[in-house]
């Protein structure tokens, strides 16, 4: 299909699109995005919708604390935790796409409450209003401009978006006034050789290398999108920083058919002026890029939000030019090998909505907490095993051959106290014998455990403290249930003056007289059983079970 100006006409609607913006109700959106804007951001959308949301999580970041613009398949990729402690925004027209429903089945289970989404259509069949509707409040409808005939690439519903979230973010309510509407090309972009020379026509660039940063971030995403859709060319989209890291070895290899796009702010143009518009001289080299190296700079004034909005509409001017260049209609385009376009979006992945979170039991150690694995290294670490055992445990668990002398280094390296580790475990070993029968003798506990009585003796005692080197990784810690005795036992004993004021203002009360004159509760009655029990020297209990019990 060659060129028919239907994106070109939804240019001419991008004034629209604002004032729509500006006539909207953002209150409730806005409450969901400022307030408690110290929990992290999780924007979900798909396709065309991306830079919209990319935009958002800028917004967000430049506020206050950290978001992030991804699909809904890479939800899959979140633990339940990291979705519980942050905020979700998912952004949906009609809501019936199997996009839009796993990522909002999957909220609405996980995190409820801290779930928002924008949609369009407030339809009897919408799924992700219908799913959310039964556990929160937070759904906007917003009936955003469309262009007729459902254009296969986001046109001005996109800039409805951006609009939006601007408001949104900075309360203005002012977008129109504070833009240049000129959609002349030669106003909007410019094209041209890098220093000097004759470049290659927009229809003969096979590959564009766009650089960005701050601002331009969710315009570079969206461009890419268009673009790929379009199946116009390839698009490489890098920060300015990130493009020195040996990205530009690409351009050396297709300059015949490349060309930079470069999005600036004035917080750019120095960076652009170094690295590729001047090139300054470095040692025995005139220019570092060919000097007929061709670049398309879009370029805006503003040095705020508004940044954002001003470069999307001068890189849609762009990019109708280069579907002009091409003769092809971004909002149907040709299609040689015939590829149903209906097929792919409507593809049922069959198990999307049953999918959850990544497996991560890989991740976890010995007693639920993460092993110690060094990104040099790569080492299993076990502080429960000797260092012969751990060269053992690498071997069969990463099928890795490493020496002890590996093993020691990664110790010195990572400060692990092994003595604090080794003293440890026995204490462990120690009570969690102790607890099985605490009626049992020293030398019994000290023969089950293959240690001395004085040492059973020394970590059994209430004064046993032990101390670590300062500096050094704690790598095993108290085990949970002896944790849970002592607890208990500092219950039994800080309530043991009013169950003795008690047996003595009545001394005929015998254990359930006294246990009525205490507020207690089911669940801690063996607690309080200890008290009424206890002796002036001497508590007699043993660990049964997860529970103390007083032992008659």
């Amino acid at each position: 299909m060659a060129y028919q100006g239907i994106f070109h006409s939804s240019l001419l609607r991008i004034r629209e699109a604002l004032e729509w913006a500006e006539r909207q109700n953002i209150e409730r959106l806005r409450r969901f995005l400022i307030e408690n804007s110290n929990i992290p951001l999780y924007c979900f959308s798909s396709g065309g919708a991306s830079s919209a949301l990319e935009y958002a999580a800028l917004l967000y970041e430049s506020n206050r604390s950290m978001a992030k613009a991804i699909t809904p398949l890479m939800m899959a990729s979140i633990s339940d935790e990291a979705l519980k402690a942050s905020k979700i925004l998912i952004t949906t027209g009609d809501g019936n796409g199997w996009d839009e429903k796993y990522t909002a089945k999957r909220a609405a289970e996980v995190n409820p409450k801290g779930t928002a989404a924008i949609v369009r259509d407030c339809g009897a069949d919408n799924y992700v209003i219908n799913t959310l509707k039964k556990v929160t409040t937070n759904w906007f409808i917003y009936n955003w401009i469309e262009l007729g005939g459902k254009p296969f690439i986001a046109t001005i519903e996109t800039m409805c978006k951006f609009g939006l979230f601007y408001r949104a973010f900075t309360n203005e309510t002012e977008i129109v006034s504070k833009l240049d509407f000129n959609l002349n090309p030669n106003d909007c972009f410019t094209y041209k050789a890098r220093v000097e020379g004759a470049v290659p026509r927009l229809s003969e660039i096979k590959n564009y290398i766009v650089l960005y940063s701050g601002w331009s971030k969710p315009v570079a995403t969206d461009f890419e999108c268009k673009m790929i859709e379009g199946g116009f060319a390839s698009v490489q989209l890098a920060d300015y920083r990130n493009f020195c890291h040996g990205r530009f070895i690409f351009i050396s290899k297709h300059l015949e058919d490349s060309a930079f796009v470069l999005f600036l702010t004035p917080r750019e143009k120095q960076f652009a002026k170094d690295l590729i518009l001047e090139s300054v001289a470095w040692r025995d080299k005139k220019d570092i890029f060919p000097r007929n190296t061709p670049v398309a700079i879009i370029e805006t004034q503003y040095d705020s939000p508004i940044a954002s909005i001003d470069l999307m509409i001068k890189m849609q001017v762009f990019f109708d030019e280069i579907a002009k260049a091409l003769d092809d209609e971004p909002c149907n385009p040709t299609n040689p090998c015939g590829i149903d376009k209906r097929f792919p979006r409507s593809t049922p992945f069959k198990n999307l909505l049953e999918m959850g979170a990544l497996n991560h039991g890989n991740l976890q150690g010995s007693n639920g907490v993460m092993n110690s694995v060094d990104r040099k290294w790569t080492i299993l670490y076990d502080p429960k095993k000797t260092i012969s055992q751990i060269v053992e445990l690498n071997k069969k668990k990463l099928g890795k051959d490493v020496s002890e002398a590996t093993i020691r280094k990664y110790i010195i390296e990572h400060r692990i106290d092994r003595r604090y580790d080794e003293k440890m475990v026995n204490y462990n070993r120690v009570w969690l014998q102790y607890i099985k029968d605490s009626e049992q003798s020293i030398s019994s506990i000290a023969k089950a455990v293959k240690m001395s009585e004085n040492t059973v003796k020394s970590y059994l005692s209430e004064d046993f403290n032990l101390e670590r080197n300062e500096g050094k990784n704690r790598m095993v810690t108290e085990d949970k249930r002896i944790t849970k005795l002592k607890e208990n036992l500092e219950i039994a004993i800080s309530r043991y003056h009013r169950v003795k004021s008690i047996q003595a203002e009545y001394p005929e009360y015998d254990l359930d007289d006294v246990l009525e004159k205490l507020p207690l509760k089911k669940n801690e009655k063996n607690t309080y059983q200890i008290s009424c029990f206890m002796q002036m020297r001497e508590l007699r209990y043993k660990y049964k079970n997860g529970n103390v019990e007083y032992i008659i």
